[in-house]
């Protein structure tokens, strides 16, 4: 295009929501703003701290803005700035009915599955707890639904073997990246078709809280060991043994066909789990009140015998 696009920027803060940021300043479109979650206590003496979103955008001079709710005052804010673009991924605040028809082009999201299949807040990790080898991005027109608007793009990218939520969240967010700008100016000069989604094919995701961290091994270790991956990094999966909970960081399959009658015991002196198919060998933990470890690091000053029973919750 022959001028930039004036874009106002709405991501959750986390490290990977910078990229596409850096992206839009990087091709030269005129960012207005960023909205972002307000700033939240964190670590051991429960400071106030920026998120990397946020002191990204202030060392680049991009004011940000961190509302808790769109008042009307904050609309009035918005609607002045007359953008071309509200571009959103991973905010986590839903927008205004009234919000999403300030922008000139329409308020385009980012979000990390192929839609319509996995819409909702924890697309990716219901990816890989699903065992699914191919997962995406797509970039779609907001409307006042739940991730229903119509398609402008749509990638695929393979799952690994190894992927966590980070890891493959990263991985979608580069491939956005590389299609985003040519997709937002193609799209405003009229030259990508709208695509609705298939309802036939839609399938949800809810959110994912501290009680579905808990790791329970009456599945096979496949499902184990994939949804191990999927809370990696956050929340964390987590096993009770002897009485502790314990945060479980990596694992790895073993014995996938054998079949265990009594599952959720350790089968020997290094922390390898019976599932109910499979066992799960615990690779890289963390105690409660202790920096992660490898498993076997751990296990020099704490004494885990073969017969012990996991308590999964």
């Amino acid at each position: 295009m022959n001028s930039a696009l004036r874009i106002l920027y709405m991501a959750g803060g986390e490290e990977y929501t910078i990229l596409p940021l850096e992206t839009l300043i990087k091709n030269g479109q005129k960012v207005l703003g960023v909205y972002t979650k307000p700033s939240a206590r964190a670590g051991r003496g429960k400071k106030i701290s920026d998120s990397p979103l946020k002191l990204f955008a202030k060392r680049n001079k991009i004011p940000v803005n961190a509302p808790k709710t769109f008042n009307n005052e904050e609309l009035e804010k918005i609607a002045k700035m007359r953008p071309d673009y509200i571009l959103v991924f991973s905010y986590g605040l839903i927008l205004p009915k009234k919000l999403l028809s300030y922008p000139k082009y329409g308020c385009i999201n980012i979000h990390t599955s192929l839609l319509p299949k996995w819409r909702g807040p924890a697309p990716v990790q219901y990816a890989i707890m699903n065992n699914e080898k191919v997962s995406g991005f797509t970039l779609m027109i907001m409307n006042d639904g739940i991730d229903t608007g119509d398609i402008i793009l749509k990638k695929e990218i393979n799952i690994e073997n190894n992927d966590n939520t980070m890891s493959l969240t990263q991985k979608i967010t580069k491939l956005s990246c590389i299609h985003l700008i040519n997709t937002l100016e193609k799209f405003a000069k009229k030259e990508v078709k709208r695509v609705p989604q298939d309802e036939k094919n839609a399938s949800y995701t809810k959110k994912l809280t501290k009680e579905d961290s808990y790791v329970n091994f009456d599945k096979s270790a496949i499902e184990v060991e994939a949804k191990i991956r999927a809370l990696n990094p956050n929340p964390g999966a987590k096993c009770f043994i002897k009485g502790e909970v314990i945060k479980i960081l990596n694992a790895s399959i073993e014995n996938p066909d054998i079949t265990y009658n009594k599952y959720n015991s350790i089968l020997d002196d290094n922390l390898l789990i019976a599932c109910k198919t499979g066992a799960i060998r615990l690779l890289k933990i963390q105690r409660q009140g202790k920096k992660p470890l490898a498993a076997k690091e751990v296990l020099n000053g704490w004494k885990v015998e073969k017969g012990t029973y996991v308590n999964g919750k």
